[in-house]
């Protein structure tokens, strides 16, 4: 009995060894096996070395010399085309010998890579159908996978094409389609492929025009939606059949950016489960993921990103989106990761901001005395806050003196709405605003995002306290900050607009309010450049320095309670100001006026108080603690 039992369990090992392959051929989203082989004209050909020179995409394309002419002849017109640096070919005949292939190559005058099949059989075979094409990324993913003949030989550059549309790369893919539509392969997708390559690059008439020639619905509602026609396009969308994957797609984004989320979730489901071209479900995915993330789901979010990168991994959205939601929950490593693949990508605003502030934020959190110092700093704030609060509002015993110009940028309380299609980008915008600020004028500190942070978890306060002018005047003083900062978004229509207001601590009273509309913005840096600019040059321009003297010794060492925090340059003048005759009314004093006794010249700044000269003064004055100044108007 147990020899049966060996004897049957032999056999199955033997059915099943019999049955499984030798080698797997390597299948689309994974890593194409690396290999170096001789060529037929004796150049070594190392598939590593050539992913090193970051080659647009690498071509290994398998082949008979029966049945793979139409295909080679057409991969030829690439490096005519290009040269051979941008797009790498290496063909592989199948069962053909070193002569054979060296006859069929001098015939069709084929001047890229061509090896025998045999060197590299065990790490893509079993090779067929015939002819096989691999397209791959400049990390050798594989993007595409072409087989057979008939009618998907005849899409090769149509294939390639639409591999440099994923790459966000139009002028080279409307060149390609042409070369496409000149060999004679399928017109109306090479019309398709130009017209999106239209599309992403913002040339909506011509899009337009090559949809129109075709009447493809799905490309003319990308048309409307690229315009903000939003309704238009959901239109068109729907004339394109209950079958287009792509059509729903288009449609579930133009209700996310009317702000119908619920609406655009089940239709980008919808849109999932229809035929569509791997892109275009990536760009379904991608939707999905973006409306988990706006409901706090973000590790459903990153799955989904991950499903569409694996579709497309050349989608900087689902990468940019996926980085912000590591980050949101944290994990600045993963969000690092992510970013550095959009970035290697291509140039994207919104990923070169993001990754540059979690790369700040990543050596922030490494620097383990920093961190001390702040947990000490928060420690010291909230027992400050604490005892600012149980004393109330009363006004300072200086009200006359101008306070340093720090600003502290507190969360918004603003509680409208808006949807950001690109996960992160109200977070990247408050904090390329604030290192704006900070870098633009030496004068303005900015109180650090992390202290800040960190203060108000530790005192619990929510965005409704921090809207309380009492919460925003205590805060104001505790860093001694002289404004509030506040960055607010805005629906308006189909435009985002971004309003910086900065509150006066003292007062609680707007001191300057700015509008811009995201729409126009060349980039993330540029708006925030051009904000921070405006506001620091008004804040400056409008504010009036007073000061009190601090000490008097000589007409030659007058110091003053005003220094480099309060933007205060060797040269300046202060008038020197004594009260004069009372102002009266119905009897009642109400102010004194100003009478002026002297002038004073900054000599010498530190940070809080600065050493001035006596220009002039009148008779009889003698200059002592608290007189106070006024910044002298230039003649």
């Amino acid at each position: 009995m147990l020899g049966k039992r060996i004897a049957l369990s032999t056999l199955l090992i033997l059915v099943a060894l019999s049955l499984a392959p030798a080698s797997a051929q390597p299948i689309k989203g994974h890593i194409a096996p690396a290999f170096t082989v001789r060529d037929i004209r004796g150049q070594d050909v190392d598939l590593d070395q050539i992913m090193a020179e970051s080659p647009d995409m690498v071509i290994i394309y398998f082949f008979t010399t029966e049945g793979g002419v139409k295909i080679t002849r057409r991969l030829s017109a690439i490096p005519m085309l290009y040269g051979h640096d941008k797009v790498r070919i290496i063909a592989f005949g199948v069962k053909e010998d070193e002569q054979a292939l060296k006859a069929f190559a001098d015939k069709l005058k084929i001047d890229y890579y061509i090896a025998t099949n045999e060197q590299v059989n065990d790490l893509y075979g079993p090779v067929k159908p015939l002819p096989l094409t691999f397209i791959l990324k400049n990390d050798k993913t594989i993007v595409r996978i072409v087989q057979g003949s008939g009618e998907t030989e005849t899409a090769i550059l149509l294939n390639v094409a639409e591999t440099y549309l994923m790459q966000g790369k139009t002028d080279e893919a409307v060149t390609i389609a042409n070369k496409a539509r000149d060999e004679g392969e399928n017109t109306t997708k090479a019309t398709q492929v130009r017209g999106i390559a239209f599309t992403k690059a913002g040339k909506l008439d011509e899009a337009e025009k090559e949809f129109g020639l075709i009447s493809y619905k799905e490309g003319l509602a990308k048309v409307a939606l690229e315009r903000r026609e939003y309704g238009k396009a959901i239109d068109l969308a729907n004339q394109a059949g209950p079958q287009s994957g792509y059509a729903d797609t288009i449609k579930a984004t133009a209700l996310m950016r009317s702000g119908k989320l619920d609406e655009a979730a089940t239709t980008f489901e919808a849109a999932t489960k229809k035929p569509a071209e791997d892109w275009q479900n990536s760009e379904a995915l991608t939707g999905q993921g973006r409306l988990l993330q706006e409901k706090d789901d973000n590790a459903g979010a990153v799955t989904k990103y991950q499903d569409a990168i694996s579709l497309n991994p050349y989608n900087v959205e689902a990468l940019s989106n996926e980085g912000a939601a590591h980050r949101a929950e944290g994990n600045l490593e993963k969000a690092a990761e992510s970013l550095e693949k959009a970035k290697a990508i291509r140039d994207d605003d919104l990923v070169l901001c993001m990754l540059e502030q979690v790369r700040h934020e990543m050596e922030e959190a490494n620097d383990i005395k920093r961190g001390e110092l702040i947990r000490a700093q928060i420690a010291d704030l909230a027992e400050r806050y604490e005892e600012m609060k149980k004393a109330g509002t009363a006004k300072p015993a200086d009200t006359w003196s101008t306070r340093p110009l720090v600003l502290a940028f507190l969360p918004s309380s603003n509680r409208t709405s808006v949807f950001f299609e690109r996960a992160g980008t109200d977070v990247v915008l408050r904090r390329e605003l604030q290192s704006q600020v900070r870098a633009k004028d030496a004068v303005y500190q900015v109180v650090e995002r992390e202290v800040l942070d960190k203060l108000l978890q530790e005192l619990e306060l929510g965005t409704s306290e921090l809207a309380s002018q009492d919460t925003q005047l205590q805060l104001g003083r505790l860093f001694s900050a002289q404004y509030l900062g506040f960055a607010d978004f805005a629906q308006a229509g189909s435009d985002t607009l971004m309003y910086l207001r900065l509150v006066d601590t003292e007062t609680t009273g707007i001191a300057l309010q700015l509008m811009r509309n995201l729409k126009n913005a060349a980039s993330i840096a540029a708006l925030a450049e051009d904000l921070a600019q405006e506001m620091v040059t008004k804040i400056i321009e409008e504010r009036e320095l007073k000061g009190l003297i601090a000490d008097a010794v000589s007409d030659e060492s007058v110091i003053i309670n005003l220094g480099k925090a309060h933007g205060i340059e060797p040269g300046q003048k202060f008038t020197i100001i004594e009260e004069g005759e009372p102002i009266e009314v119905s009897g009642r004093v109400i102010a004194y006026r100003p009478k002026h006794v002297g002038l004073l010249e900054v000599t010498e700044v530190e940070d809080r108080y600065a050493t001035c000269k006596v220009l002039r003064k009148s008779e009889g004055v003698q200059l002592a603690k608290e007189m106070k100044i006024k910044a002298a108007k230039p003649k």
